[in-house]
């Protein structure tokens, strides 16, 4: 009997037996059928959860997806697609989107589409400024406070300045302006030097410098010859402590006058020697200074000096 209950299954219906084992059948068939409901739950509980259908018109997608309605026909038999859905924009050729610009009848620009932000675009003003300056290709007198020279004459630069140890004179310094002779026109002149070979004087101690140049404008002792620049030296008269000076005695100024050359192109002369550009050179009293390729000799004394010819 025991080898018959356990071949059985629960759901095969009992065979019939006597009275006597009919109770004990039934709570047996009973025990069989709890048990192997239980057993299938557990199964139903572990098994893993099949993917969810799609939709019969959700074209292969599940349901968590937007599906689209399906396409109405028209009478040419075209379907019918809502603006929203992707009508073709026949301006720009290409599927509208929600933040696609639309045009009102007033010619303004809209966002959205219809029933959109109606925010209007403006195009861009130009407005000119009214204080904006004009260009001025005017001379702008920069070089009038040149601060590298310090001063200017006449609207036009100096190339010097006047150191802060420049004086005016006491004593009267003249310069005697004679013209050079080469070797064969001195051996046949009979004249004296002084009285046929005297060009100009020019007294030069009213101020405390003098240019040498070619530029009027600006020259003190102005000079024509080609070779000679237009602001070519400069005759500056400067104090200074003297070199004779005893010791235990008051410092004591003596004004003497300096020789410079501005640079020239054919330099600058004192008794037949060049000078070095931007340098002071003293002058003393029967000194010559010739400038460039002139032949123009200028001999520095004084007043007293040409009178008495020592």
């Amino acid at each position: 009997m025991e080898d018959d209950r356990a071949k059985r299954r629960w759901g095969d219906r009992p065979a019939a037996h006597s009275n006597e084992d009919d109770d004990e059948l039934a709570l047996a068939a009973l025990l069989n059928d709890a048990n192997a409901r239980s057993e299938q739950l557990a199964r139903e509980q572990n098994k893993p959860s099949k993917p969810q259908r799609p939709h019969a018109s959700g074209s292969g997608r599940g349901n968590n997806h937007y599906q689209r309605p399906r396409d109405e026909r028209g009478a040419n038999g075209k379907p019918i697609v809502e603006d929203d859905y992707g009508e073709r924009d026949a301006k720009r050729g290409r599927r509208r989107r929600w933040n696609d610009r639309e045009e009102d009848e007033g010619g303004h620009e809209r966002w959205g589409g219809p029933g959109g932000d109606s925010r209007e675009v403006k195009p861009e003003e130009v407005v000119e400024n009214p204080d904006k300056v004009k260009p001025e290709f005017g001379l702008s007198g920069a070089l009038a406070t040149d601060k590298n020279t310090g001063n200017t004459r006449n609207g036009v630069t100096l190339k010097f300045s006047e150191p802060p140890e420049a004086r005016i004179p006491n004593t009267r310094w003249r310069l005697y302006v004679f013209r050079r002779k080469s070797a064969p026109d001195a051996a046949s002149s009979k004249t004296t030097e002084s009285n046929d070979d005297l060009i100009d004087t020019y007294h030069i101690s009213k101020q405390s410098a003098y240019l040498f140049g070619r530029d009027r404008i600006v020259a003190d002792i102005p000079v024509d010859h080609p070779s000679l620049s237009k602001q070519h030296a400069v005759l500056q008269y400067r104090a200074l402590p003297s070199t004779k000076q005893q010791i235990g005695a008051p410092e004591k100024l003596q004004c003497k006058p300096y020789l410079m050359d501005l640079e020239s192109t054919n330099g600058t002369f004192i008794n037949g020697v060049r000078l070095d550009s931007a340098r002071y050179y003293e002058l003393r009293r029967g000194d010559v200074i010739t400038l460039g390729g002139s032949t123009r000799e200028y001999v520095l004394l004084t007043e007293q000096s040409a009178k008495t010819g020592i």
